[in-house]
């Protein structure tokens, strides 16, 4: 989908509008984002972070999202997959998902982030009953249950977050369930993934994603409730 095309949507049309363009696994996954450069001054959001607000961080695309969306978009075994995008965002690692036919519930606080989440869902030519839309603020809610995969993509970037972000670990997972953390090796993620060492079994893994014309160091970390289901969605490889 287009630019043209998100602006028919009213919710979308109020933002000044950038599509983004990224290599995915053989293929491209087609982004449309508020232009954030611009709309961050015009938007009065700067005056609002001054006094206090958290800045609209959802409005942007980030190296870990794009990160999470290739690393699922090369799996083959997401096929009836139920998938919690937390703090989605405008939708990049769950649109990864869609792409291997999960069906994917973007949640975040922010409606307006919402509807981009589900405009970029319905780019990636997946139907819209594979696609829900779900307002929260984690901090008086939980998500409900069930889910195979819980995306965490860039989400534990201040420790106010964690305890949340912890309850959703803990309650939001089917059993065998597999949760996707990533982040660009922020200190303040640190103590997060130190809190999960006695709950959840653990891999991480190093990588770089391409992000326009740079390569973006992150750290993929993979959690599961035990070393077994871990090695069922990531088997070890070989010594």
């Amino acid at each position: 989908m287009t630019v043209p095309e998100a602006r028919k949507q009213e919710q979308l049309r109020r933002y000044p509008l950038r599509r983004h363009r990224y290599p995915v696994a053989g293929g491209t996954l087609s982004v449309v984002a508020p232009d954030s450069g611009q709309w961050l001054h015009t938007g009065g959001w700067s005056r609002r972070a001054q006094l206090g607000a958290e800045p609209p961080y959802w409005a942007d695309v980030w190296p870990a999202s794009l990160a999470v969306a290739r690393w699922l978009a090369r799996r083959r075994d997401l096929e009836a997959k139920r998938v919690l995008d937390l703090g989605c965002g405008v939708g990049v690692a769950g649109c990864g998902a869609l792409l291997r036919g999960a069906s994917v519930t973007f949640a975040d606080l922010e409606p307006d982030a919402l509807a981009f989440a589900e405009f970029n869902g319905l780019a990636t030519g997946a139907p819209r009953e594979r696609i829900e839309r779900l307002q929260l603020d984690w901090h008086r809610q939980t998500a409900p249950t069930g889910f195979d995969l819980l995306l965490l993509a860039d989400v534990t970037y201040r420790p106010v977050h964690h305890g949340p972000i912890r309850r959703h670990v803990e309650q939001c997972l089917a059993a065998g369930g597999l949760v996707v953390h990533c982040d660009p090796y922020r200190t303040e993620t640190d103590s997060f993934l130190r809190s999960c060492d006695l709950r959840l079994a653990k891999r991480m893994i190093a990588i770089d994603t391409h992000f326009g014309d740079k390569r973006i160091p992150v750290r993929l970390t993979l959690m599961a409730a035990c070393p077994e289901d871990l090695e069922r969605w990531v088997p070890a490889a070989p010594a």
